[in-house]
């Protein structure tokens, strides 16, 4: 009996996928020298932030219009992902958490931030339209997060 459940064990550990860490599944993936992985697993933006600590890196820290074009083809449509980006120290004031300094680009979509539930703090990329742009939402909001590694 114990070596048949040992061995269903096995049989049921390698069944499990690749890319598996403890909040879901995940995307490893490299672009023009920058590691990323991105987390389907939703949770707020503290939580996100991290996990992506904990596993050597910081939530995305967008850089360009290029680097968003660049990684959006590896984004699934039906899920928002967490950025680095919030104004938890001043309203209005969006600064990277991954670097302490003023978020060096910014692609709201239309009419946004607009803080519409008067604690909207923290930024989520999502499809709009027909292209990744920046939302503000809550911060305790469970959202997919994407983290880029050091």
């Amino acid at each position: 009996m114990m070596i048949k459940l040992l061995l269903l064990f096995l049989v049921c550990w390698s069944a499990l996928p690749l890319e598996a860490s403890p909040l879901g599944k995940r995307y490893n993936l490299e672009i023009d020298g920058k590691k990323y992985y991105i987390s389907l697993a939703k949770t707020n933006w503290f939580e996100a932030s991290n996990h992506c600590r904990q596993n050597g890196g910081f939530l995305l820290n967008l850089e360009s219009r290029e680097e968003l074009e660049l990684l959006s083809p590896h984004l699934h449509p039906a899920y928002s992902y967490w950025l680095s980006i919030n104004d938890l120290g001043e309203r209005g004031a969006y600064v990277s958490e991954a670097t302490g300094l003023e978020a060096p680009f910014l692609n709201w979509s239309a009419g946004e931030p607009d803080n519409s539930t008067g604690h909207d703090r923290c930024v989520e990329l999502w499809l709009s339209t027909s292209s990744f742009q920046m939302n503000d939402l809550a911060c305790y909001s469970p959202v997919a997060f994407i983290c880029q590694l050091n």
